[in-house]
């Protein structure tokens, strides 16, 4: 069914400036089939994506598509209702993928008056365009155009699976040993090969292989021409764990109340053996933790030396026997206040992944936490 204007919600904005322009909200995965290219090449036509724009477009407004001579880019004008006019170049992509923003971004005349179409763009692709300052559409639906003059904002959502995806070796960063590569490559500093990688992370080479090709196709880690790992976006490689990874459901968590409150917890905990702290307890300490998390070796063991007891309400301890034991690996020594109490904490990439799959405002904390690891490096980030 195609979709008109009137399927829409408009309202009027006024930018900086006082400049008149429109904003436009599509609903969730409206998929436009006027734009759908069956031609062999495979890529969505840039009059395609015209047309899609212009019936998007307000009462009064108008967009012209002129098309580009041999190589050259087409120009597509759009005008607002007071006559100021703006042109984008409209570069066609048959495939683009996170890795290849940068090389489009670099050859752009101007980021900001260019509109790319493809067929599909993924998630991460329209992250950076999005960080970038670059419009895009895809014939999925996917739509984000944004110009300062005249003002105009159209966005949309479409699928985010690609229709037409090739099955790859690897598609997600599940497993145990996801994570250990996925922790390694956080916690140690480039460059390193991936032969050292998977010495490092203790995981066999052909994984290692897959999951370094999987992040370098979504543009989180970078490659030399010799292969090498010259640079891993870790804030950016934990989120997109984390689509995958959970604190509660990639570790067997059981619940438990500390009678005598969190206090308490922390005199014990010597007594336990091998364990490590995370969550709030091991976070930014923006605000007191009401909810302490362990990683233990044995939840029955633990519960019965710390003296929790079991309940299915009211828990202020999570006990967890971990997805892997890489969460016992390049730990941190923490002081707990107010008692001062020092103890044995995760890996700070390991408490922001599970900050960020926890309840309340864990997510925030994890931002926080973040935050204040880009500007200490040096401290956590080791050399393998």
């Amino acid at each position: 069914m195609r979709l008109g204007v009137s399927a829409y919600r408009l309202r009027r904005m006024i930018l900086p400036g006082n400049v008149p322009g429109v904003l436009m909200h599509v609903p969730q995965n409206a998929m436009f089939h006027i734009v759908r290219n069956r031609r062999k090449a495979g890529t969505m036509s840039a009059r395609a994506a015209g047309d899609v724009i212009r019936k998007r477009l307000p009462r009064g407004w108008s967009a012209e598509l002129k098309p580009g001579a041999g190589n050259e880019s087409s120009l597509l004008t759009l005008r607002g209702t007071g006559g100021r006019g703006a042109r984008l170049n409209v570069v066609s992509r048959s495939q683009v993928g996170p890795k290849d923003v940068s090389r489009l971004v670099s050859q752009a005349k101007d980021v900001s008056r260019t509109l790319l179409v493809a067929p599909f763009l993924g998630a991460r692709t329209r992250e950076l365009l999005a960080g970038a300052g670059v419009s895009y559409i895809d014939a999925t639906g996917n739509i984000r155009l944004t110009v300062s003059e005249p003002a105009v904002f159209i966005e949309a959502r479409g699928a985010e699976r690609d229709p037409d995806r090739k099955p790859r070796a690897l598609r997600s960063l599940k497993g145990a040993a996801a994570g250990r590569v996925v922790r390694a490559l956080c916690d140690f500093m480039p460059p390193y090969g991936v032969r050292t990688l998977a010495e490092a992370s203790s995981t066999p080479l052909g994984t290692v292989s897959r999951v370094v090709s999987l992040l370098e196709e979504e543009a989180l880690l970078t490659r030399d021409a010799k292969k090498v790992i010259t640079a891993v976006d870790w804030p950016a490689l934990l989120t997109r764990w984390v689509g995958d990874y959970s604190v509660t459901g990639s570790n067997m968590m059981s619940a438990y109340l500390e009678p005598r409150g969190l206090s308490a917890l922390g005199a014990k905990l010597a007594k336990l053996g091998r364990y490590a702290v995370t969550g709030s307890l091991a976070g930014p300490a923006i605000a007191p933790a009401r909810l302490a998390m362990l990683y233990v070796e044995d939840v029955e063991r633990a519960a019965e030396v710390l003296e929790l007891v079991a309940t299915e309400a009211g828990a202020n301890v999570w006990l967890l026997e971990p997805y892997d034991p890489v969460v016992f690996e390049r730990t941190q020594t923490l002081t707990l206040a107010p008692e001062k109490r020092s103890v044995t904490a995760a890996a700070p990439t390991q408490v922001v992944a599970d900050l960020l799959t926890s309840p309340g405002r864990g997510p925030q904390e994890a931002e926080a936490l973040i935050e204040k690891m880009k500007g200490t490096e040096d401290a956590w980030r080791k050399r393998p």
